[in-house]
């Protein structure tokens, strides 16, 4: 990738953001303000359910919050990512690849800005990781943007042939959420149901973040390999889509 590209995709990143937040009253307050407030909901409703027998329950909770919210979003941007360029791209000649990781990069910052919020709870709670946790949750973090690099190069060209694509994810990324420990401890789901809980990578990334970042425990290398695999997958099969596909992503719109 050359120079030029690095800077046009960080060009693309920082105009969809301001964009994101252009008109609305309180701006980028959003970035840091829309996690809270899910995290003060589903805290309030469920820690009378799980607190009382999972320690720092409120933490894990809003580790996965934060986790699943940028998974969340950083895939629903990418979906559209090809789609909402349409003007560029039928005018000019613009790389699609710089569009898919410059939506990726536009949803990585807002991220970013989210865990100014984990580490000021962390402090609060008087947490204090190890360094072999944090430097797992800095791999699970790499991992993550591969995952949604992959999704994001899959869905993107198929976004603009199969408008109904984004409705489907949104039915998806809501089974998701309840499907991955993120209000639950894995721990409390029957052993024989765990298997359908692995087929989702987010279950092996929520799950062993928060373990290391707060219990010191980490994933056994078994399961590590497993999540390698499902995530190498997922991005290797969307490049190769990506790359077949683009050609007639300007035709497609």
């Amino acid at each position: 990738m050359t120079k030029q590209n690095f800077e046009l995709i960080w060009q693309l990143a920082k105009t969809d953001f301001k964009i994101r937040y252009n008109g609305s009253v309180l701006g980028y307050l959003w970035a840091l303000l829309k996690p809270l407030l899910i995290f003060l909901i589903l805290n309030f409703v469920f820690s009378n359910v799980f607190g009382k027998n999972i320690p720092n329950y409120s933490i894990n909770l809003l580790t996965g919050i934060i986790l699943w919210t940028y998974f969340a979003e950083a895939t629903s941007v990418g979906i559209s990512a090809l789609l909402s360029k349409a003007n560029l791209i039928t005018k000019v000649k613009i790389s699609k690849t710089a569009i898919i990781f410059a939506s990726t990069i536009n949803s990585t910052i807002t991220f970013l800005i989210n865990l100014v919020i984990l580490v000021v709870f962390f402090i609060g709670y008087h947490i204090t990781p190890s360094l072999l946790g944090i430097l797992l949750f800095l791999i699970f973090l790499v991992i993550l943007y591969g995952l949604v690099l992959g999704i994001t190069f899959l869905s993107a060209p198929l976004f603009v042939k199969y408008r109904d694509l984004n409705q489907i994810w949104e039915v998806l990324l809501t089974l998701g959420f309840y499907a991955s420990p993120i209000i639950y401890p894995l721990s409390l789901i029957p052993t024989k149901y765990q298997t359908f809980m692995w087929i989702n990578p987010m279950s092996y990334i929520i799950n062993y973040s928060k373990l290391a970042l707060i219990n010191n425990q980490f994933i056994t290398l078994g399961r590590f390999g497993i999540l390698i695999a499902v995530v190498s997958f997922i991005l290797v099969s969307g490049i190769l889509v990506f790359s077949k596909m683009k050609p007639k992503v300007a035709e497609n719109i």
